[in-house]
């Protein structure tokens, strides 16, 4: 088993470590982490795109909606006759419901273990040590310290000194690797939607 991961790895570093090379600032590969955020959003899409059946998961969507104003309508009006046909069609619905479900997890069911591994390997890689300092604006308007406060944006402590210890200063205002990475995924998500031909969740 360690052999393998070891492999993985070492996969990893051999496709990975000389893109870090080329990064503008190779001691605080910003634009590379952004890189990450691109590709792991293409991918995501894609498993999206191809291991749902988009048709068939919008008609049972529509045809849940119907059915959730259908039942509500026969609960307000208190005919015993209609809730008892209501709840028959109850077990289809709930079939439908569970088949619904398993089909949007079933891209996560796919790409989740290479993922695990891909944000194992970047703790453990000099992309770990990537921070990015905002203006304060921005940095309390997505709610930054609050990420903090429970070890999210900046690697596990509340005090941006302990956060950022690896880079020998304080840094104002600055998230981690991973709230980096999450805030590029972020604003890069409804672009790569449209590139791979998907449509927009807002």
């Amino acid at each position: 088993m360690v052999d393998i991961l070891g492999s993985i790895f070492s996969s990893f570093d051999q496709v990975f470590n000389p893109i870090i090379a080329l990064d503008p600032n190779p001691k605080n590969p910003i634009l590379t982490i952004f890189l990450i955020a691109f590709l792991v959003s293409i991918v995501t899409n894609l498993a999206q795109k191809y291991l749902m059946d988009h048709e068939k998961l919008d008609s049972m969507k529509k045809k849940s909606s119907e059915f959730q104003k259908k039942m509500n309508a026969v609960r307000k009006s208190g005919d015993a006759k209609a809730m008892s046909k209501i709840q028959a069609e109850q077990q289809e619905f709930m079939k439908a419901q569970s088949e619904m479900m398993m089909m949007s997890f079933k891209p996560m069911l796919v790409t989740i273990v290479p993922f695990m591994l891909f944000f194992w390997w970047i703790r453990n890689s000099s992309l770990a040590h990537v921070y990015v300092s905002f203006p304060m604006f921005p940095y309390w308007a997505v709610l930054t310290p609050i990420w903090h406060s429970i070890g999210i944006f900046g690697g596990g402590a509340p005090d941006p000194t302990v956060i950022f210890s690896f880079v020998g200063y304080y840094l104002p205002n600055a998230v981690g690797w991973f709230g980096w990475y999450m805030l590029s995924a972020f604003a890069l998500s409804q672009v790569v939607r449209k590139l791979v031909g998907l449509k927009s969740t807002f």
